[in-house]
């Protein structure tokens, strides 16, 4: 069975908990890959060089493409209210 304490994994136990490995990678810890007992590759957390982008200004985005007009109703709600009490 799949053990969280231990730094190598089989390839078979890689394939049956990828999502909980790579969780653990993540969070910093190198884990080395298994076949038939021998090291065959090792999983290390990525370290970027670049400072993460903040998420873009989405209300100035919107500001900027439609100014200051109100947009009150969607496409869908146009046609729900055009359709009436069908």
């Amino acid at each position: 069975m799949y053990d969280m304490e231990k730094n190598s994994i089989s390839i078979r136990e890689l394939q049956q908990n990828l999502k909980r490995v790579l969780d653990r990678v993540e969070r910093g810890q190198v884990i080395e890959v298994t076949r038939r007992r021998r090291p065959v590759a090792r999983l290390a957390p990525v370290r970027s060089d670049r400072p993460i982008r903040p998420w873009p200004d989405l209300d100035a985005r919107a500001r900027a493409v439609f100014g200051k007009r109100v947009v009150t109703m969607g496409g869908s709600d146009a046609v729900s209210e055009g359709r009436g009490d069908r």
